[in-house]
């Protein structure tokens, strides 16, 4: 499975003008990109296995992390500690 364009793959546009955290590398946000835009479960599946061979499974998982970064948030705002927070804040701004 080519990821098209090999040497564009993760390449660093900046031309090493910035450093990166480890988790926000070029080469993580097209992995989490290439995961993303896959049409059905089995092509996820066969993506995640060809990046962790090629990336390995901590980029994975960082590639992952992003990708549930949304459903994670989502959850928070559903927790009574988010509310409480939200209500706290409502009666320090007024």
């Amino acid at each position: 499975m080519p990821l098209g364009k090999a040497k564009q793959f993760g390449r660093d546009w900046t031309d090493g003008d910035l450093t990166f955290p480890k988790h926000l590398t070029p080469e993580i946000i097209h992995s989490a990109l290439f995961i993303y835009n896959a049409q059905g479960k089995e092509e996820i599946k066969a993506r995640v296995k060809y990046l962790t061979k090629h990336i390995g499974d901590k980029a994975v998982a960082f590639a992952m992390a992003l990708l549930v970064l949304p459903a994670l948030m989502d959850m928070t705002k559903e927790t009574q500690q988010y509310k409480d927070f939200l209500t706290s804040r409502k009666k320090t701004i007024n």
